[in-house]
């Protein structure tokens, strides 16, 4: 009877698992075909205001985060996602490979954002030191806890016909941390664009270019903000099969800005 018990008890957790993997699945479809829509319905303004004129490296620096989530949550998640009969050491492979794409792709846009800031403040050589030491103090801690992460994360094969995507056997909540190092960041940069913002709204700003830069920057910021607070309540609060939950999405919003 022990056994039994013990068999039913496994067949139960891998049942609520597979549940899980299917609600992750869904919700990386959805970022997915978020962020195909949102690349489609803002190309013909890039083509004209990015493609068409004269490049910069900030130029490249845009594009390349830009499209990067094409391969790392358009190809590499949907098929760790729906991929058949994967082994477990393709998914390891693919889920490092996506992961570091993942993580790289977000700090580039962090980049371009940091850039930003850094224009809003007249490209202030002191402004220019400070934020590469607040970049480096937040982002080298995130990459070390983030290959700790990949490391702990565990795949299992299931004896199942025709069985789709890669199924997690195991994993660590340690990925938190390195969303809570983003929030800090973010935070930085906010309070960064929100100086000048309020300064040059007393001065009687009331042009597009402020509203543009200023406005939609610090709604922008804040909205980034909200969503790696959500996700880290959802890592914390989840078991560590859905730690992920709301990765692909943040992915896809991350790559919603646009050099100046």
């Amino acid at each position: 009877m022990p056994d039994v018990a013990a068999a039913k008890a496994a067949f139960e957790k891998i049942v609520v698992a597979l549940g899980h993997q299917r609600i992750v699945a869904h919700i990386d479809v959805f970022s997915t075909t978020l962020l195909v829509y949102e690349v489609i319905v803002n190309l013909p303004v890039e083509i004209e205001l990015i493609w068409m004129r004269r490049w910069s490296f900030l130029t490249g620096l845009y594009i390349l985060q830009r499209y990067l989530p094409f391969f790392d949550t358009a190809v590499m998640v949907l098929h760790h996602q729906f991929g058949e009969n994967l082994s477990t050491r393709y998914c390891t492979i693919n889920y490092n490979v996506g992961g570091w794409s993942f993580i790289i792709g977000i700090v580039l846009s962090e980049i371009v954002l940091t850039l930003r800031v850094w224009a809003v403040w007249k490209r202030s050589i002191p402004v220019a030191i400070g934020l590469v030491v607040f970049f480096l103090a937040c982002w080298v801690p995130c990459y070390v806890l983030f290959a700790q992460f990949l490391s702990a994360t565990e795949f299992a094969i299931l004896p199942l016909p025709n069985f789709r995507g890669c199924f997690i056997a195991g994993g660590s909540h340690i990925l938190y941390l390195c969303w809570v190092l983003m929030m800090v960041y973010d935070t930085g940069t906010l309070v960064m664009i929100l100086i000048p913002g309020v300064a040059a709204y007393r001065r009687g700003g009331r042009s597009e270019l402020v509203r543009t830069v200023y406005q939609d920057g610090v709604i922008y910021y804040a909205f980034i903000f909200l969503v790696s607070v959500i996700n880290v309540i959802v890592i914390l609060t989840l078991p560590p099969d859905l730690v992920h939950l709301l990765s692909s999405y943040v992915r896809s919003t991350y790559v919603r800005t646009h050099p100046d």
